[in-house]
């Protein structure tokens, strides 16, 4: 079981992965907004009214968009750790109306919020907790940052997330085994909850098939979306060389192409929520999970 520590990922190298990748990342995230469509399903059904917002990992900003429209008077602030993300989501966001709340744009990493304590009635993040260092901090400080009454909600990709590439790297690179980061199980979420001072955690799943016409679509769509092994500290900077690729291709083709020669790639998406607690508290949480 993987656990909620830290991952050998390599943040200034996150930053200007997904800096350079702002332009086209929209293009690519099609199942990140299913996911983030799906997380404020989640929230909505809390029944929580929320006058603060904050998203962590915003990214280009659909997500923080979601939460602006459906909570149309709240301020919700906007953090991620690439600055040309936070340019490109300003710049497209909508004109503001007089009776809407604000919006607030900081780069910042999310293993270290600029916030005080008890900031924000509601805390978010949407599909960026697998690409943080120490995850286990990043959701100590979701929770420092949480008013009494509040609420954090957040997505992640789960264990199954791209097992057929994982597999197929392990076998042509068999020395390198690190070249997708590692990503957590939903017991594994469910125990990194249960140190938090919070109550009535519940964590669920979705699991995606996407196909592509072959694996070039695949990893294409992968680097369109900031996801560089490079991140990955001890990764060289172009994973996908030409040798690579064709034995990528030639793994895929024999083990996961259908009979029209597509491809498939596995997705899983956790789902976690929990409300505050006071401290003290007792680890002894009764963790519900679906799916």
């Amino acid at each position: 079981m993987m656990q909620m520590d830290s991952y050998r990922i390599n943040h200034a190298r996150v930053g200007r992965a997904f800096s350079s990748s702002a332009v086209s990342y929209d293009e690519h995230a099609v199942l990140q907004r299913e996911i983030g469509d799906r997380l404020l399903a989640h929230i909505t059904c809390s029944n929580i009214a929320p006058s603060r917002i904050l998203d962590v990992g915003s990214g280009t900003g659909y997500f923080t968009h979601l939460l602006h429209q459906h909570y149309k008077k709240a301020d919700v602030t906007a953090v991620d750790i690439a600055q040309a993300m936070l340019y490109y989501a300003r710049a497209k966001r909508r004109i503001r109306m007089p009776w809407h709340g604000m919006r607030h744009y900081a780069a910042a990493d999310a293993c270290a919020l600029p916030f005080a304590d008890a900031s924000f009635d509601l805390v978010c993040s949407n599909l960026a907790l697998q690409w943080v260092a120490r995850p286990a901090l990043m959701l100590t400080e979701m929770r420092r940052v949480l008013a009494p009454d509040g609420l954090m909600v957040f997505s992640t990709f789960g264990r199954r997330t791209l097992c057929e590439l994982r597999h197929a790297l392990a076998h042509i690179e068999r020395d390198q085994g690190g070249l997708i980061v590692p990503f957590p199980d939903v017991m594994a979420m469910g125990n990194a909850l249960a140190e938090l001072p919070i109550e009535v955690p519940v964590v669920d799943s979705d699991l995606f098939t996407l196909t592509y016409p072959n694996t070039m679509a695949l990893v294409r769509e992968l680097k369109g979306l900031g996801a560089s092994s490079s991140a990955i500290e001890g990764r060289p900077a172009g994973l996908y060389g030409r040798r690579l690729l064709r034995e990528l291709t030639t793994y895929y083709e024999t083990h996961y192409a259908a009979s029209d020669g597509r491809i498939h790639a596995t997705f899983e998406a956790l789902y976690a929520q929990a409300w505050f607690k006071e401290a003290p508290f007792s680890i002894d949480i009764p963790i519900h999970v679906h799916g």
